[in-house]
């Protein structure tokens, strides 16, 4: 009867709406092949008509035909039925309806059943990973793998409603038919967009930014829904991640992705299955991954499941967009600093795609205020430059460009072949001189710095869907990295004669091959087994040298070995509320005489339908590590390294994870309290004593030290949308401390990323043509670690030598670090083209930050050469000051 009653209520309405008259205007228009999207655009643009409509019942839809002089109401008629809408006219405006009511009277003929299907963008064609599906009105549901399909079991009936939901689109229902119920489901997503319309409906939209995955610590996140937040001038991949709570956010650079107080070496970085060794462009303004190459970002900031090994503190599962498979599309993108273009377009009549983008740098040839001052920056992080000459005589020779390329072809109905490729690199060259005092104290330092480095990764995947209940999928991949490091410094009196010279090189090259079986198989409804197997091989070339007479001692200059991994793991559903997962990994490997056993165990407990209680354990190995090279006098930076058995062994953490989260009505409170016990740690220190041979000269001291370290934490995400504003609170409260038997007589002193307070405000205003943003960020101090410094003196008293005794350390805390950064972006639009125009500020009230202190080695020498007492001993490691940047993106 309610049914009944429904019905006769919008039969009514249809009336009233009908009744209006539509505005009197002539069409004149050819269509072939258009999107009935673009023919709006067309109609409220160039005829000024009011639209409102659903993306989800335009999305898919072209038109065809000539329309010479037709009036709106016989072109509508004509167009639009066809397709299945019906139009109304309500207050001037046409509103856009389904061309008919289906009420579903039948009864079901199936129970308990298992529902296979695939999820995929609408407009574009492309599979969408990792969205989830439920049962309507349940909690329990199942993800979609890789390749965009699923299987979700003990589906009540044949006539039960599926529920999709995926971050940045819209929530899509589709209510199985009993007639259709052996059927593969192919479910099609529109994007959340925000039409320019003076109308639009936003029912199904989305709640959140932020989303938690089923499993503990797994995130997922939207990069385009954050493609307004302030920036330097793009959507930065890492950058947004570094929002999240349990992620440092304070160091303002893209490479350091340190999750949980752990470095960022330690994290899995993977771009369709192979290893990103080196996370930045240009010193960490920007991360190596171009965002328009991006897809999907799955995060586990701990406790993830056995399908990942060889890091033991998180991971990072990056997906590329495969291309468009309906029709090409394009896009291009400017700011201060580099150009972007992407291409996205269909294969062979819809059977394949590929998706091509590139990013440059154009440093080397327009040297614009916002690079010089990024530059500076860098350049005031080096122990080996004096900051104290003329600025103008700094001309870097500077640039940096990346390739992504991916291609995806579905081979059959069951099988898909994909490639991917990324090539990232920069290069820098500096020569200049530098001239201080004048006349008989006059000094002329000439100094070269050449630097390259980069990544390449090359993967192609064949996948099959045997079964609706089994799915594998077989990879080869490679991985490879490149750092090569070129300092000298020379330095002439008035008279041209050399009287000091210094040098530093650095060389590392990591090449990784691998090979990946994955399985996925569905076992009697309850059982989700997940095994396979890797087996890779890797090599390390390392080679550090100061002033030609020290090698750091790393052990072998070359390593290569082979890592055999074999994981499996099963996905319990014990009941409706209840979810075990356990599983292992065990690797085998020629570099220790070692094999390596893994636990993985995590559980869910779904308290009520908006409380979910989370739980993990874990144990993991990392053979590939990069080692800490702490040397007062210079910044060599951290290379690639394997274990062995003469040098150092495997790095090895234990998780211990338990949490909480509410959500309800777009309103989301999480809550995760994290363990971590690190072993395997190694530093090698470098001091710096007196040759008793020749008194006025040092020689450098290398103690390798090994420790660990102990990490204790607390992870709050506080999320909410309302209306146009999204955002959200992000708080981490974490202590991490270590002990190195070498250091400070093995007392515990805090680690070097331990940070006990960390906060991050996200505020976003979404409107119809322009949207602004804020970020607030705050973390306390982080340490620093003073190095006993020995002045020798003459009989006269006067210091004339001194020595770095680095294993006895004072402990200080940086100052508090606070920033604000805000943006705002224009959006216009046309029936060609769409893009934004826009202005990002950082540090907008021009806080001082700190990163770090560093000895300052020049101002010391140069008051002992001086006969004088030395007092300038550290000198500040500054952030960025108040730094706008402009964009401009286009997409066609």
């Amino acid at each position: 009867m309610r049914k009944i009653i429904y019905l006769l209520l919008f039969l009514f309405a249809n009336s009233l709406l009908y009744s209006q008259a539509l505005p009197d205007i002539s069409i004149n228009e050819t269509f072939k092949q258009t999107s009935l999207s673009k023919v709006i655009r067309i109609l409220k643009n160039k005829y000024d008509v009011k639209i409102a409509y659903d993306d989800a019942l335009v999305t898919g839809i072209t038109i065809d035909g000539q329309f010479t002089n037709k009036s709106l109401s016989a072109f509508l008629d004509e167009i639009l039925p066809s397709k299945g809408i019906n139009y109304q006219v309500l207050n001037g405006k046409i509103i856009l309806t389904p061309g008919q009511i289906n009420i579903d009277l039948q009864t079901p003929s199936l129970f308990d059943l298992t529902v296979f299907g695939m999820i995929q963008d609408a407009q574009t064609g492309e599979m969408l990973p990792n969205a989830l599906i439920r049962v309507a009105g349940e909690n329990r549901g199942t993800i979609s793998n890789k390749d965009g399909f699923f299987s979700l079991s003990q589906v009540p009936t044949d006539t039960s409603t599926i529920e999709v939901t995926y971050l940045g689109y819209k929530k899509n229902t589709v209510k199985l038919d009993p007639n259709k119920s052996k059927q593969t489901l192919r479910i099609s997503m529109a994007e959340n967009t925000v039409d320019l319309a003076e109308f639009t409906v936003v029912d199904l939209r989305s709640d959140n930014t932020i989303q938690y995955g089923e499993e503990t610590s797994q995130i997922s996140i939207d990069p385009n829904s954050l493609s307004s937040l302030p920036s330097l001038g793009e959507l930065d991949i890492f950058r947004s991640l570094q929002l999240l709570p349990g992620i440092s956010g304070t160091d303002e650079t893209s490479s350091e992705l340190s999750i949980r107080n752990s470095p960022s070496s330690q994290n899995l970085v993977l771009l369709d299955g192979f290893t990103i060794y080196r996370l930045d462009h240009f010193f960490g303004v920007f991360s190596a991954i171009n965002p328009d190459a991006v897809r999907d970002i799955q995060v586990y900031k701990g406790g993830f499941g056995s399908k990942y090994g060889g890091r033991i503190s998180g991971v990072v599962d990056i997906t590329g967009k495969s291309g468009n498979f309906n029709k090409p599309e394009y896009s291009f993108g400017i700011n201060l600093l580099s150009a972007r273009m992407s291409i996205n377009a269909p294969l062979n009549q819809g059977k394949g795609a590929i998706h091509f983008s590139t990013r440059r740098a154009y440093t080397d040839v327009i040297r614009s205020s916002l690079f010089k001052k990024l530059y500076k920056n860098y350049r005031e992080n080096s122990n080996q430059v004096d900051d104290q000459g003329n600025d103008n005589s700094l001309r870097p020779n500077f640039h940096f460009y990346d390739v992504n390329l991916k291609t995806t072809y579905n081979v059959s109905k069951r099988d898909i072949a994909s490639f991917s490729l990324y090539w990232g690199r920069d290069e820098l060259y500096t020569d200049f001189d530098q001239i201080t005092g004048s006349g008989t104290s006059m000094i002329t330092e000439n100094t070269d710095e050449i630097a390259e480095w980069g990544n390449l990764g090359i993967g192609g995947i064949w996948s099959r869907n045997w079964s609706k209940n089994y799915y594998s999928s077989f990879q080869v991949a490679y991985s490879g990295h490149n750092f090569d490091y070129l300092f000298e410094s020379e330095e002439r009196n008035e008279n041209s004669q050399v009287t000091n010279t210094y040098s530093a090189t650095r060389l590392n090259d990591v090449s990784d091959f691998q090979i990946n079986y994955k399985n996925e198989l569905k076992y009697k409804e309850r059982h989700q087994l997940d095994f396979g197997l890797n087996v890779s091989t890797i090599t390390t070339i390392n080679d550090v040298t100061i002033d030609e007479q020290i090698q750091l001692p790393l052990g072998e200059r070359e390593q290569s070995g082979g890592i055999f991994a074999l994981y499996a793991s099963d996905e319990l559903r014990i009941n409706k509320k209840t979810r075990l997962n356990a599983g292992f990994r065990y690797t085998a490997t020629n570099l220790t005489d070692k094999n390596y056993f893994g636990r993985r165990l995590g559980l869910t407990y779904q308290l009520t339908p908006s409380i979910k209680l989370k739980f993990s354990n874990g144990q993991y190995y990392q053979l590939a590590r990069q080692v800490l090279y702490d040397d007062p006098r210079s910044n060599l930076q951290d290379g690639w390294n394997l274990a062995c058995n003469t040098a150092f062994g495997a790095l090895n953490s234990e998780h211990l994870i338990g949490g909480v989260n509410y959500s309800k009505n777009g309103f989301m409170v999480d809550m995760e309290y994290y363990q971590k016990n690190v072993s395997g740690l190694v530093e090698f220190t470098v001091s710096h004593m007196l040759d008793q041979s020749t008194p006025n000269d040092t020689q450098p001291l290398v103690t390798e030290s090994v420790g660990e370290e102990k990490i204790r934490g607390l992870d709050v995400l506080i999320q909410k949308k309302i209306g146009p504003y999204h955002g959200w609170l992000s708080y981490t409260r974490s202590k991490s401390s270590s002990i190195y038997p070498q250091i400070n007589d093995g007392q515990s002193i805090p680690s070097r990323l331990d940070q006990r307070n960390e906060a991050k405000f996200v505020h976003v205003l979404e409107f119809q043509k322009f949207n602004v943003s804020a970020t607030f960020l705050y973390g306390s101090g982080r340490p620093f670690f003073k190095p006993e410094l020995n002045f020798i003196r003459d009989n006269g008293g006067t210091v004339i030598n001194y020595e770095i005794l680095n294993l006895n350390k004072t402990v200080e805390r940086l100052p508090t670090y606070h920033r604000l950064d805000i943006s705002a972006a224009l959006k216009f639009e046309n029936e060609d083209v769409r893009g934004d125009f826009g202005i990002s500020i950082l540090n907008a009230y021009n806080h001082k930050n700190i990163q770090n202190r560093r000895l300052n080695v020049s101002a010391i020498e140069r008051a002992i050469n001086n006969g004088e007492e030395p007092s300038e001993l550290y000198r500040d490691i500054v952030l960025l000051d108040f730094t706008p940047s402009i964009f401009l993106n286009l997409y066609f």
